[in-house]
């Protein structure tokens, strides 16, 4: 059994191997279930978007499909198939990240589609989960910030010790993991400093841990004992133990973060239950003033609250029990694995899922439960608060730093890690030795002015011909040299500025382009190129940069995004690119291979 909780708090799926319940928060009310394809050898859910839609994704032995479902009905919004066994690692908003042997995709959901993306990460990450509004993945030796939207990384933080990450999570200040090395130990790196604590150790090792993007809170559950513990990354309050009324030993357990912040666990035969968190717990609610924080709990012996099992962890004792008669524990309620015979059902897996017919009663709490979604949207949060800015230190930070520092001739570390100037030196075919120039030269751009060519042969291990430009960066445009300074090309700092191309209008998404060589196709001289191109993009494998023009900076510039150049011309280069002929007799002249 599984627990997922929708990210404003109003849905939970309880997620067992064949079938998906859908219940209303805080109440835990059953009022839909979800059947999964029997056939299917695992399955994972998540909530996307607002209000929310449920991502069921079922993997098989050689492929995977997600369906895209809207609850109330529930109906499928859309299916897709993705071409490999994939698992979902995290949800932002309407973005879910699925990882499978042979790469990750971005599944982006609407209110009519669910669309896959190619996730242009170096390696495939091992884990990843949600922290804020980034996905955070884990690499070989570091942990990476993706933008769910752009799928493009944002920040690189280095382990301090290599580590093999089991689960991952975070928020806007933190990012915490688990390895597999310290089973009892949850490490916490801080993105905004407040003398959080660095770790929490555990009295056991750990089964599972959740969290959520808008809060410092965890809900662990233990290996050994089943017990629930909440933890506090920012240090507010020490470690607690929670007894979820009704359980004797939790199974799974998910955060709760909307209205009313809580805790939703469960175990198999037992019904679902939901413990209240008090205010001091609220998702990032707590005063300054509250800042009686508990001391680290990377202790030998750290602080626990032990809470007695009951319902609600208010400080006012639990009203005393109502006299039951002595058959009263016959009349348990059933546990929520069993449906409902009322309850709506719909199939998913090899066939689409088709509405089930809904009773007078279901549809009244339909419309309740609409009217509260609708009361529960994030509104105030969005419209009365002004927009937050990240203002902590990015990549580019980092370059401007080491640039300046090497101009002062105070450089005592190699150029910093990026993943933008890794990714051109990919695109590029460019050597991994000249890295550290591309940084030099991009935070010199940053500092308004060019590199001095002395500094440039110096992070290159004293290579003057680059420096002078005599090497490969000059020969490919990617350098000028003018006035004793070395800079990058106005196509290549316009890259990575994130600025829109110069020479032409990109379509599609930047990727790996698939493309061996120049290739011909047919559009008569009135027929726009924009929307012509995307019919081409699978073929490609990445963008298409319909360029104005064909010159050597529309190739350099298709080539630094991750695209095919598309242009009218009669010149061809050995390179890969498109080239637009009027007529089938022009294209045949051309003398090369057509793609439809």
């Amino acid at each position: 059994m599984r627990i997922a909780v929708a990210h404003d708090g109003t849905l939970a799926a309880v997620h067992e191997p064949t079938s998906v319940n859908v219940l209303e928060m805080p109440g835990c009310l059953p009022f839909a279930e979800v059947g999964i394809d029997p056939e299917a050898g695992a399955s994972d859910v998540a909530w996307l978007g607002t209000p929310p839609r449920l991502l069921v994704l079922a993997r098989y032995a050689a492929h995977s499909t997600a369906h895209l479902i809207d609850p109330l009905g529930p109906r499928t919004i859309s299916e897709i198939r993705l071409e490999s066994p994939m698992k979902l690692f995290g949800t932002i908003g309407s973005h879910a990240l699925a990882v499978g042997s042979l790469g990750a995709a971005v599944l982006t959901a609407t209110d009519t589609h669910l669309t896959p993306y190619h996730f242009p990460a170096r390696t495939v990450p091992t884990t990843a989960g949600a922290a804020g509004a980034q996905f955070v993945v884990a690499v070989p030796g570091a942990i990476e910030e993706w933008d769910p939207a752009t799928r493009m990384p944002k920040r690189r933080l280095k382990l301090p010790r290599p580590s093999v990450i089991t689960a991952l999570g975070g928020s806007d200040r933190v990012v915490w993991m688990t390895t597999q090395q310290d089973p009892t130990r949850i490490d916490v790196i801080p993105l905004v400093n407040r003398g959080q604590p660095r770790a929490h150790d555990l009295p056991e090792p750990i089964a599972q841990v959740t969290g959520h993007p808008r809060s410092d809170l965890l809900a662990v559950v233990g290996a050994d004992t089943g017990r629930l513990y909440i933890l506090d990354l920012d240090g507010r309050t020490g470690m607690r133990i929670i007894g979820p009324d009704g359980i004797t030993r939790v199974e799974t357990a998910a955060l709760v973060i909307g209205r009313q912040a809580g805790v939703v666990a469960g175990q198999a035969k037992h019904p679902i239950a939901f413990v209240p968190l008090d205010t001091r717990d609220q998702v990032m609610a707590t005063p300054a003033s509250a800042a009686a924080a508990a001391p680290g709990l990377s202790a030998p012996e750290p602080e626990v609250e032990v809470e007695k099992p009951r319902s609600s962890l208010y400080d006012e004792p639990p009203p005393p029990p109502a006299p039951a008669p002595a058959a009263a524990p016959a009349a348990a309620p059933a546990p929520v694995a069993a449906p409902a015979p009322a309850r709506p059902v719909a199939k998913v897996g090899a066939k689409s899922a088709v509405p089930a017919p809904v009773g007078p009663s279901i549809s009244e709490r339909f419309s309740v439960w609409r009217e509260r979604m609708r009361n529960a949207q994030p509104r105030t949060a969005e419209a009365s608060q002004p927009v937050a800015v990240d203002r902590r230190p990015t990549w580019r930070d980092e370059a401007v730093g080491w640039y300046r520092a090497v101009a002062a001739g105070t450089a005592e570390r190699d150029a910093p890690i990026s993943l933008a100037i890794d990714q051109l030196i990919v695109r590029l075919e460019l050597p991994p030795e000249l890295q550290p120039a591309l940084v030099l030269l991009y935070g010199a751009h940053l500092s308004g002015d060019g590199a001095a060519p002395f500094d440039v042969a110096r992070v290159l291990g004293r290579d003057w011909n680059e420096a002078l430009g005599r090497g490969q960066l000059a020969a490919r445009g990617i350098t000028t040299y003018d006035d004793s300074r070395v800079r990058l090309s106005r196509a290549i700092q316009r890259a990575l500025d994130d600025l829109p191309p110069e020479t032409g209008t990109l379509v599609g998404e930047p990727g790996t382009v698939s493309l061996l060589g120049p290739c011909a196709v047919v559009a008569a001289h009135d027929v726009p190129l924009v929307p012509f191109a995307e019919r081409f993009l699978g073929a490609v494998g990445g963008a298409i940069l319909v360029g104005n023009s064909l010159g050597d900076s529309v190739l350099l510039e298709a080539q630094a995004r991750g695209a095919v150049p598309m242009i009218r011309t009669r010149d061809v280069l050995e390179q890969p690119m498109i080239v637009v002929a009027d007529s089938e007799h022009a294209a045949d002249q051309l003398g090369l291979p057509r793609i439809d």
